[in-house]
């Protein structure tokens, strides 16, 4: 392979061309090169090889006997480059293949899965394998095309782009305000005794801080419960037995707020948020396989999203 170089392969495709049009001015056009740049190249060659290749008179160009016994070895070698080249430009424009997304389980659950039917039936060529992970992976080693995570980005190579921001809501049933009164301040959860459902981060380990922000202000309250879950679905069914009030994401809920069997409570406080975020590994010939997956989940997303794609920093 150390032999093999540019010059060498564009020699013999001037070759072929020259075969092929059985005149320099043919193969100089189809190559778009000029009839100097064409003989030039038949001559380095021919010095390379220390072969004559090519007859040349005044009325036409014959290939030798050489030059055709080399043409029949390297030309299907020519057409295998040309078709694995193909193949590669192509997997930049064509959905297909196997597309693996590492995903946070809540989402992949709550939001995610009621709508991949739709994107499958839109991209019948592709194999999606959807892994949900407590934590970001190294995507390139652990052989992930993405990743989606709520969350602050962390320190990264990667790409990241912020999907959408849903808020934090704080809800309860009705059948637990009925018994045990609804807050009307983030303190009344202290001060009035109410159980709150606690919930571990699974990318840390601890549990999760009840935060309220309204505007410039945040307000953490160090509240009390007896239940502490890993998982959402967990939390949210607890909350609608009417077991305590949890803090939820506003995202796959729609359906219990709006039939009213959760109630939003200290809903002044409105702005804290969870971001949600997709990871690739590059900007640069990204795939249509991921570009067609991470717009698709943009699609999902309800208001304004943000459109922005940068290396990830961690935010202070």
């Amino acid at each position: 392979m150390e032999d093999l170089d540019g010059g060498l392969v564009g020699g013999l495709l001037v070759l072929a061309a020259v075969a092929d049009c059985k005149s320099f001015s043919g193969a100089a056009s189809r190559l778009g090169r000029t009839q100097p740049a064409v003989s030039r190249a038949i001559q380095r060659l021919e010095d390379r090889l220390r072969a004559k290749l090519v007859h040349r008179t005044s009325r036409q160009v014959e290939v030798t006997d050489a030059g055709h016994a080399l043409l029949a070895k390297v030309l299907p070698l020519l057409q295998g480059i040309e078709e694995a080249t193909v193949g590669a430009s192509a997997q930049t424009s064509v959905v297909d293949g196997t597309l693996r997304v590492a995903c946070d389980a809540v989402f992949a659950r709550l939001v995610l899965a009621p709508e991949l039917a739709e994107f499958l039936q839109r991209h019948p060529a592709l194999q999606l394998k959807l892994e949900t992970r407590n934590d970001l992976p190294d995507l390139v080693s652990d052989g992930f095309d993405l990743a989606i995570r709520f969350g602050a980005p962390s320190v990264s190579t990667l790409v990241c782009r912020r999907l959408y921001s849903p808020r934090i809501l704080t809800v309860a049933a009705p059948a637990y305000l009925a018994q045990r009164g609804r807050p009307v301040s983030p303190q009344d959860l202290v001060d009035g005794g109410h159980e709150c459902i606690h919930a571990i981060d699974p990318s840390t380990g601890r549990l999760f801080d009840w935060e309220f922000w309204r505007g410039d202000e945040k307000l953490k309250v160090a509240v009390r419960g007896s239940l502490t879950v890993t998982d959402a679905g967990t939390k949210i069914g607890a909350c609608l037995a009417g077991y305590g009030i949890a803090q939820v994401i506003d995202l796959g809920i729609e359906a219990h707020l709006r039939a009213g069997t959760l109630v939003p409570v200290l809903t002044d406080w409105p702005d804290e948020t969870f971001p949600l975020y997709v990871y690739y590994p590059g900007r640069e010939h990204v795939p249509a396989k991921v570009r067609a997956f991470i717009d698709f989940v943009a699609r999902m997303m309800p208001g304004p999203q943000s459109e922005g794609h940068a290396a990830c920093r961690q935010r202070a």
